[in-house]
């Protein structure tokens, strides 16, 4: 077969066309590599300007100013004529309440889910975000339930000295043993044992990481005459420890591994960062007597009273991979709760929700008689001496 031999005006048109697409792709590759540039450059230089816009943001958010209406209905919720261990948290979105003879959870309008019955005689409350531990503080028994009922309960040979729920719903229990003065023994979410440990030490907390497979024990000893703890990294899938850190000549109270590795712990006058490996990098000694902690994987609050009494709060806030902020709150602060990236404070006269920068984003009058309290969901409960009243608090 016979082909027409192609004309040079055909040729030209084709090699037009494949040099017109061949500079479309390649300004189309040009602008994927610019963005990608710029895209980099904004992450590793988040730290210069990320304040700056924050700033302008914070300058323009208006605080919020809640009424401070107690809620009707079936509130305030009655703890019992003589009650004297009432404590609360949360589990899924439910109020729970332990009283000297019931766990109770409760939704936002006070109705009763479930009651469940307990003989502990001092009871306190962890939780994760679907199940609830019930130990007896110096007691020898303990029990995990949801709002549907009790999914297992242990008594045990010695006494239980503290415990704690996991989000994975691990379970660690210190006990005191003849042979131990703390000896902490770590269940599954169905109370089989699946890790122990122990180290001749006093264990003074134990804080899991954000996985819930493992944690960080502080344990203290004694040494010339003062007291010495150490944080020691474990799995619960392995005997061996992740790390132990360089010695804090302090009483420990707590430990928080950040989301960017960092390990803050708070002692008895002062409070340190650590590297993941438990070296020490800054140390911070109190100005003041502390008042309440808590935390998440990406902040850290600490309460402390006034340097002078002049009826002021100081409140430290500290953000994962960033320097502590620290403001003064001219109130009397009775406790703190973190809650995703902020603090919520209560204290002799408000409740308030403040950022990582310490702005009060929401704010509202409360009495003076409140001794606890949780945010459920635009809610706040507060804990009474003899019942529990609620609030609405938008923030």
């Amino acid at each position: 077969m016979d082909y027409e031999p192609q004309k040079p005006f055909q040729t030209d048109i084709r090699k037009e066309r494949r040099k017109k697409k061949f500079i479309q792709n390649a300004k189309k590759i040009a602008l994927v590599c610019v963005i990608i540039v710029l895209a980099t450059v904004i992450f590793f230089t988040r730290g210069i300007w990320s304040p700056y816009v924050y700033n302008i943001i914070e300058k323009t958010q208006e605080t919020i100013v809640n009424d401070g209406k107690l809620a009707g209905g079936n509130f305030p919720i009655s703890l019992g004529e003589g009650s004297t261990s009432s404590t609360f948290t949360e589990c899924d979105e439910d109020l729970v309440v332990a009283t000297d003879t019931y766990i109770r959870f409760y939704n936002d309008s006070a109705n009763e889910i479930n009651s469940i019955q307990h003989t502990l005689s001092n009871p306190m409350l962890s939780a994760s975000s679907d199940m609830v531990l019930a130990y007896d503080l110096n007691g020898y028994s303990f029990s995990v339930m949801t709002k549907k009922g009790e999914v297992f309960k242990k008594t045990l040979d010695n006494v239980i000295i503290s415990a704690k729920i996991s989000e994975s719903n691990y379970i660690a229990v210190v006990t005191e043993t003849d042979k131990y003065p703390a000896y902490l023994t770590v269940y599954d979410s169905k109370g089989k044992e699946c890790f122990k440990w122990a180290n001749g030490q006093r264990i003074t907390s134990i804080d899991f990481i954000s996985s819930g497979d493992g944690a960080i024990v502080s344990t203290l000893n004694a040494e010339n005459g003062m007291q010495v703890t150490t944080l020691n990294g474990i799995s619960f899938y392995n005997q061996d420890k992740q790390f132990t850190s360089d010695k804090i000549y302090s009483i420990v109270y707590g430990a928080q591994k950040m989301s960017d590795n960092s390990i803050w712990a708070v002692c008895q006058d002062r409070y340190l960062k650590l590297s993941n490996e438990g070296k020490i990098i800054e140390e911070y000694l109190y100005k003041s007597e502390l008042i309440s902690f808590d935390s998440n994987e990406d902040n850290l609050s600490i309460a402390f009273k006034s340097i002078s009494d002049d009826g002021t709060s100081r409140l430290v806030l500290i953000e994962s991979d960033s320097e502590p902020v620290e403001i003064v709150v001219d109130e009397k602060i009775k406790t703190i709760k973190t809650y995703f990236a902020h603090t919520f404070v209560l204290s002799d006269k408000t409740i308030s929700a403040y950022n990582t920068r310490g702005k009060s984003i929401s704010t509202a009058n409360v009495k003076n008689d409140y001794v606890d309290f949780v945010y459920i969901d635009g809610n706040i409960f507060f804990m009474g001496y003899r019942d529990i009243n609620m609030i609405e608090f938008d923030y």
